[in-house]
């Protein structure tokens, strides 16, 4: 058990993509600090070479987005992020992505998400459409589960796929290394896509994705 996290039940099937098999694992996890008798979903796309880990560990925690992931919204990039973490450990044979359905919405979930939809269409940023809804400026999500996945593995190196500090600090609190940290960045073209990133990297949280599209030629995407 995990900084009162608990894992309840987990359940494992193998998947097959078109970046190749994987094992999708269910997890049943409880916090016991924040709702002790709730059971919430979590789940840990995993590919493994053999029974212990080969080195350090290819890892992106995944905040679900359903308007992206299942429904191809051009608003943000977090189809393209999941597909690539999938594709780039299929490559290298091993690695792990947690996926948090409790983190759709910045955490503050879909309802939240799809008003700030509403918010974002009359100009507003991606934070400051959340702060009008009344939630500040805070982050909802929460990575102790994730971190409890990590341990469930019984991984302690990580080569980290993603762009938020918070992510990257919740692991090395937990005790486990990061030997590697990469950004996620958008290959496509669409101009949405690239104005919702410029806008995100502004957040304080975003330091590996603002430098990243430091590199990029933004003027060749003609972002507005």
């Amino acid at each position: 058990m995990i900084d009162n996290i608990r894992i309840n039940h987990v359940v494992k099937g193998k998947i097959h993509t078109t970046f190749g098999t994987l094992d999708l694992y269910r997890f049943s996890i409880t916090d016991l600090l924040k709702s002790p008798m709730e059971a919430v979903e979590h789940l840990a796309v995993v590919k493994q070479k053999d029974v212990t880990w080969e080195g350090s560990v290819l890892c992106r925690f995944n905040s679900a987005c359903i308007t992206s992931e299942v429904f191809n919204c051009q608003r943000c990039d977090c189809k393209w992020q999941l597909d690539k973490a999938m594709e780039l450990i299929c490559q290298e044979g091993q690695g792990i992505i947690t996926y948090h359905s409790s983190h759709e919405g910045r955490g503050f979930g879909l309802a939240a998400k799809l008003l700030s939809y509403n918010k974002m269409d009359e100009g507003l940023h991606t934070v400051d459409s959340y702060m009008q809804l009344g939630t500040g400026m805070e982050d909802g999500r929460d990575y102790r589960a994730s971190i409890a996945i990590l341990h469930y593995f019984k991984i302690t190196e990580v080569r980290l796929m993603g762009n938020n500090k918070r992510k990257y600090e919740a692991i090395r609190n937990a005790g486990i290394e990061v030997t590697d940290r990469f950004a996620l960045v958008y290959e496509g073209t669409d101009q949405k896509v690239w104005h919702y990133l410029n806008n995100k990297a502004q957040e304080p949280e975003q330091d590996l994705l603002r430098h990243r599209l430091e590199q990029v030629n933004v003027q060749e995407w003609s972002i507005g």
